[in-house]
C-alpha cells in the first residue's frame, strides 16, 4: 500500500538536453493554468499535467508517484490532439495504451521531448 502524502505535488524536474526519464503514465494529461506566461492555451498561461510513476531520472534521486508538467508539443499537440479529436472510445484506448507499459521521456540535443514506448 502506498503511503499518504500531504502538501504540494511532487513534480518531475525538467530533463537536461540529451537525456531521458523512465516513467509509467497513470492518467491522461489535463490543461492547467499557471501564474506566468507560457505562450500556450487560451490565456497564454497553460501547461499540461500528467500523473506519473517516475522510475529513473538523470537529476532526481526521488522516485515514485508525482506529476509531469510540460508545454512539450508531444503532449500539447499530439496527445491532446488525439484526445480532442477522437471519440470517447479512442480516448479510452489511448489511456489503456499509455498505462499498459513503461515509457521513456527523451530530450534530444535541441531540447525537444518525445515519448518512446519501452
Amino acid at each position: 500500500m502506498e503511503k499518504k502524502r500531504f502538501g504540494p505535488k511532487l513534480k518531475m524536474e525538467a530533463l537536461p538536453k540529451g537525456s531521458k526519464a523512465r516513467v509509467k503514465f497513470l492518467n491522461l494529461p489535463i490543461e492547467i493554468e499557471t501564474p506566468f506566461d507560457t505562450g500556450h492555451g487560451k490565456n497564454e498561461n497553460s501547461k499540461w499535467e500528467m500523473p506519473i510513476y517516475l522510475y529513473e531520472h538523470p537529476t532526481m534521486d526521488i522516485t515514485g508517484v508525482m506529476v509531469w508538467q510540460t508545454t512539450a508539443s508531444v503532449i500539447r499537440l499530439e496527445i491532446m490532439g488525439l484526445i480532442n479529436n477522437g471519440t470517447k472510445k479512442d480516448t479510452e484506448h489511448l489511456l489503456e495504451d499509455l498505462k499498459s507499459c513503461e515509457w521513456n521521456i527523451t530530450c534530444d540535443a535541441n531540447g525537444q521531448l518525445a515519448l518512446e514506448e519501452i
